[in-house]
């Protein structure tokens, strides 16, 4: 009888702990998204548009955000595009049919470069900044497939990722 007693207790010991990890990750989205989502101390960013008369080629994209950033974004928001450094686009938020997405106009000379993404989020008070997170490439579609704007990727690991 004590074999069994002890046989059950390990099979429940063996559930419970099978089951505290059931979603794969052991819970790191959610300690990830939080990490992402608490509030900093970044000062609203200095950034300015670039004069698009000093560059030959424009590429235009749609951003969205991940979705664990819908609910802090506001209208003193900001997402800039850079190339080596130099801010190369810049816009506010914009709202279509209930969705925000921010639509950029990045400027460039020349063929393709790393282009860096940064979000300054007002309501946490941080910058996010993507390094070269895409090439710069007129012939790319600033929508998706389906002619919504890509999802940026600012949380890793997210179930959603677009792109």
């Amino acid at each position: 009888m004590k074999k069994f007693n002890i046989l059950m207790i390990l099979a429940v010991l063996t559930l419970v702990w099978g089951c505290k990890d059931s979603d794969g990750d052991g819970g790191s989205n959610s300690s990830t998204s939080a990490q992402y989502l608490t509030p900093g101390t970044d000062a609203r960013p200095s950034w300015q548009k670039p004069d698009y008369n000093e560059f030959e080629n424009t590429m235009y994209i749609q951003f969205q955000l991940q979705e664990q950033f819908a609910s802090y974004v506001t209208d003193q928001d900001l997402m800039c595009a850079m190339i080596g450094g130099e801010v190369r686009a810049l816009t506010a938020p914009n709202e279509s049919e209930g969705d925000t997405y921010f639509p950029l106009s990045i400027a460039a000379n020349g063929g393709e470069e790393d282009v860096t993404i940064a979000y300054y989020c007002d309501r946490l008070h941080r910058i996010y900044k993507l390094e070269n997170y895409l090439y710069f490439d007129t012939s790319m579609s600033p929508t998706d497939a389906e002619g919504n704007p890509y999802v940026l990727t600012i949380i890793p690991n997210d179930n959603k990722k677009g792109k």
